[in-house]
């Protein structure tokens, strides 16, 4: 096989070792681009190498996709996504991270139509990760939709989130659901109401005052704030 001065060394390298460890002219072409970097090139070798098809490398041989897009096809094909559903969104239009959602949404079992739901350019990869815990977790549009709120931080969309996944009713949720609390103010709200407190029985102007940082939680790690044990009865009233 010829090839002409087009690539540099390090290309070329790939290209030879390709050659060397038995890939077909066919497939050697696939990654033997001169818009693809060797980084590149050497990730669509080594996938060929280890058995992928043609036909799923040639999904990989998009020059719209960098090397982090690439990377998540090859996990999602080695997670068992279908080709059908990879091609679907291996265009270039959505990074890794959001790529990573998408995939993650067929890996856990849900259908075209609720991946298709999140699986919009437009929305940020943590809003697709909100949108697709909901949908495996069963939540109804309406709760989905309010901690998917582009008025809130992504901070306060989890909290609301996590109001929803323990069980608050709509109304409860909708109580700190608010621009006005921040993340902090919205997790301490959260955890009065879980606790079985009523709305009217927390002092909002109290909480505006609360040092989250020294008095009741140092980090948010989910597993951490399970554990947590905040005295919520300073935040209410009488």
């Amino acid at each position: 096989m010829k090839i002409k001065n087009k690539f540099d060394d390090r290309q070329l390298d790939e290209i030879r070792k390709g050659k060397k460890h038995g890939l077909s002219k066919r497939k050697i072409l696939l990654y033997a681009k001169e818009e693809f970097d060797n980084y590149k090139m050497k990730l669509i070798r080594k996938t060929l190498e280890a058995g992928l098809s043609y036909k799923k490398a040639l999904i990989l041989a998009n020059p719209m996709l960098d090397f982090y897009q690439i990377l998540e096809i090859i996990d999602a094909y080695n997670k068992g996504v279908s080709l059908k559903s990879v091609k679907k969104y291996a265009t270039g239009d959505f990074d890794f991270n959001q790529l990573k959602e998408i995939f993650k949404g067929y890996e856990h079992g849900l259908s075209e139509e609720y991946v298709s739901k999140y699986a919009k350019s437009e929305f940020y990869y943590y809003e697709m990760w909100l949108m697709r815990l909901g949908y495996e977790k069963g939540f109804d549009e309406k709760k989905i939709a309010l901690y998917t709120d582009r008025r809130f931080t992504q901070g306060q969309m989890y909290q609301i989130y996590k109001g929803v996944k323990h069980g608050l009713t709509l109304k409860q949720v909708k109580v700190f659901a608010k621009k006005e609390f921040d993340e902090d103010q919205m997790l301490i709200i959260r955890i009065c109401l879980e606790k079985g407190y009523n709305c009217d029985e927390i002092d909002f102007d109290k909480l505006k005052t609360v040092d989250l940082e020294e008095s009741y939680i140092k980090f948010l790690d989910e597993e951490v704030l399970a554990e947590e044990d905040i005295d919520v009865k300073k935040l209410t009233l009488g």
